[in-house]
C-alpha cells in the first residue's frame, strides 16, 4: 500500500509542475525518483501513465497542434521516458554502495542525457532541432534537479508522517 501511495502522490505532484510549467514535465527527476524508490517495472508503468498525462495535458489544455508531426513527437517523447528511466535504475542499482547524492546526481545525469539524447535522435528525422538550442536544454536541465530536490523531500516528509498509518513509504534517502 505504501508503494501505492507514493507513486500516486508522485504522479499528482509531477502532473501538477506539468500543469504549472505549460506542459513541461520533468521526466528525468521522475525517472530517478522512481527507479530509487520502486522496482522497473513499477517505474516503467508510472512513467507510462505520466507520459499519457502529459500527452492529454498538451493536446487538451494546451493546444498543441493535431498534426502528425505533433503525435511522432509525442510518440518520441513516451519513448525518451522510457529509455531515461531505465538508465536511471541502471545507475541507481549499479551504484548501491556510493553515497546517496552522488547516486543521486549521477542517476539524474544519465536519465536526462539519455532522455534528450533519444529525444534529439527522434527529432533528426521529425524536424523542430530548435528545441535542443543550449539554453533551452539548460533550463531543462535545471528544472529537472529542483524537481529532483522537491521530490527528496517530499519522500522524506511522506516516510516521516506516514510510517505509522501506511508502513513504510520506499525510501529515496536510505542511509
Amino acid at each position: 500500500m505504501a508503494n501505492f501511495i507514493w507513486m500516486a502522490i508522485l504522479t499528482l505532484a509531477v502532473v501538477g509542475v506539468m500543469v504549472a510549467l505549460s506542459c513541461i514535465t520533468p521526466f528525468a527527476a521522475l525517472a530517478v525518483a522512481l527507479a530509487g524508490t520502486v522496482g522497473l517495472r513499477a517505474s516503467l508503468r508510472v512513467m507510462i501513465a505520466v507520459w499519457l498525462a502529459n500527452q492529454i495535458i498538451g493536446f487538451g489544455l494546451f493546444h498543441f497542434p493535431r498534426t502528425p508531426e505533433a503525435f511522432l513527437i509525442g510518440i518520441a517523447i513516451g519513448a525518451a521516458a522510457v529509455v531515461g528511466t531505465i538508465a536511471a535504475w541502471l545507475v541507481l542499482n549499479r551504484a548501491q554502495s556510493r553515497p546517496v547524492l552522488l547516486r543521486l546526481g549521477v542517476g539524474l545525469a544519465a536519465s536526462f542525457a539519455t532522455y534528450e539524447l533519444t529525444l534529439l535522435a527522434a527529432v533528426v528525422f521529425l524536424g523542430d532541432l530548435e528545441t535542443f538550442r543550449p539554453a533551452i536544454v539548460a533550463q531543462l536541465g535545471f528544472i529537472n534537479a529542483v524537481s529532483l530536490g522537491g521530490m527528496v523531500a517530499l519522500n522524506e516528509v511522506l516516510a516521516a508522517l506516514c510510517r505509522p498509518w501506511l508502513g513504510r513509504i520506499p525510501r529515496l534517502v536510505r542511509s
